[in-house]
């Protein structure tokens, strides 16, 4: 019995540091679940053109189990090679203003940690039309 309730508890453990052990693997390169804010937002970062780019999703942070449908936004270092937004998004984080950013809308396919997902995408205002498939990157090994 003893072993039991260690074992559950251990668990328990694990499902709190599920965001910090959270990766994805895409056609792009690796996703990775950096932080949770107080505000609500979960916090992922993603391959990008010439640095790594954030993407901010709505009232994700701390859950890991029966996920659904998430709206965020995700943001990218300005380049003189990109065609930057009209306007600019305040970055929930940090205040800071960006100029290159875009809406994303995100489905888990699996529900639980750990669990799969398409992201659907788009430039500025512009409904979200480029898509991503995150497979977890779990501590089994493929062969």
């Amino acid at each position: 019995m003893r072993n039991l309730v260690l074992a559950l508890a251990g668990m328990g453990l694990a499902a709190l540091n599920a965001a910090a052990d959270e990766v994805w693997s895409t056609p792009i390169g690796d996703v990775v679940y950096e932080a949770d804010t107080p505000e609500g937002w979960a916090v992922w970062s993603y391959p990008g053109l010439d640095a790594r780019g954030t993407v901010y999703l709505k009232d994700l942070a701390g859950v890991y189990e029966e996920r659904g449908a998430y709206a965020g936004i995700w943001v990218e270092p300005e380049s003189s090679d990109i065609e930057l937004c009209d306007v600019a998004i305040t970055n929930p984080v940090t205040g800071e203003a960006h100029y290159n950013w875009g809406r994303v809308d995100l489905v888990f396919i699996e529900p639980d940690f750990p669990g799969g997902w398409v992201a659907l995408r788009g430039n500025c205002f512009n409904q979200p039309s480029d898509y991503l498939i995150g497979k977890p990157v779990t501590g089994s090994i493929e062969q």
